[in-house]
């Protein structure tokens, strides 16, 4: 099978030596993520080594007891990122190579959809990452698509490509979030809709009127094209927002033994490996949970319509 592309690892090289600045223009970054030709492999982003403390504050508005204890982490060696949420027109590609059924489109039960007349989400036999029950191009990212999918898009790119690709660990996933920041997001809290799709004004009409909605409207009452908000620090997109993200990790209702090393935690202490730690919140989130900490574990053959993921590499 023919490799798709080594342009990108060129690319990789070059950003390992400005990661971390401030970013003041972002658009020549989107339009990589934004590019039709779907034989193309995803546009990575080399993430430096260092340190950082995971998990939130216990004075962190609305955290969750699973985001205990803050904990300081030191990923020793450097690893690369998907710059945008995998897009429904690079599924669409592994697809068409290989002939693959989602478990939404196996198992009976579908995919999980926000139902706007009920303002409640609901199982919904017949969607699928084809058609999600929202409006979506090849350049939204793909949903409706389980943690099992995901695996077995990973194991095609790495075919491929001949690089191992993966799904990035849980530590890895929030440190390439914060991007140094320390605070509950990497944007202000006045700038949502500048950073992030998430419930604002435009949701009015799809959600109970007591939901806490930002003041702004950022335009997409569902999931927006990849990029379509700005970069973090480290010039990732939608890292908060827009839908959810698949991780490694199996899930841990807390962080005690947690590894310190940023590698996947998987069974050991525990660990629920039915259930795969889900970051980032979605464009059906209140403002106050669109935050660098939040996780929760989602069955690892659910499917749902603000969920979907990006994918990490070894350097």
């Amino acid at each position: 099978m023919k490799p798709l592309l080594k342009l990108h690892t060129i690319a990789l090289i070059a950003l390992l030596l400005n990661n971390g600045l401030a970013l003041a223009d972002t658009s020549p970054l989107a339009a990589s993520c934004q590019q039709t030709d779907n034989t193309l492999a995803p546009t990575m982003v080399a993430i430096h080594p260092g340190s950082f403390l995971m998990g939130s504050p216990k004075d962190e508005q609305v955290r969750d007891t699973d985001e205990s204890p803050q904990h300081s982490v030191t990923l020793p060696r450097p690893f690369a990122i998907s710059r945008c949420e995998i897009t429904v027109g690079q599924f669409r590609q592994f697809v068409q190579d290989t002939a693959y059924k989602t478990t939404a489109e196996t198992t009976g039960k579908g995919c999980y959809s926000w139902d706007a007349a009920q303002k409640k989400w609901q199982p919904n036999a017949g969607n699928s990452w084809q058609a999600p029950g929202v409006s979506q191009t090849d350049l939204h990212p793909v949903v409706c698509v389980s943690w099992q999918d995901a695996q077995q898009f990973l194991d095609w790119l790495s075919q491929r490509t001949g690089v191992a690709y993966r799904l990035p660990t849980e530590a890895e996933w929030e440190y390439a979030a914060r991007a140094g920041t320390q605070t509950p997001r990497y944007f202000a809290d006045s700038e949502q809709c500048r950073y992030a799709n998430g419930l604002g004004q435009e949701a009015k009409a799809i959600v109970d009127k007591n939901w806490t909605l930002a003041s702004c409207d950022d335009g997409f009452v569902y999931t927006a094209p990849v990029a379509s908000f700005a970069a973090n620090p480290f010039g990732l997109f939608d890292m908060l927002g827009n839908v959810y993200e698949w991780t490694l990790d199996c899930y841990h209702d807390n962080y005690n033994n947690a590894p310190n090393d940023g590698s996947a935690w998987l069974a050991a202490n525990s660990g629920e490996c039915g259930r795969r730690v889900v970051r980032g919140g979605s464009w059906n989130y209140n403002p106050q949970f669109l935050r660098s900490a939040i996780r929760y574990g989602g069955n690892s053959d659910d499917a749902n319509s603000s969920l979907g993921f990006r994918v990490a590499r070894a350097l």
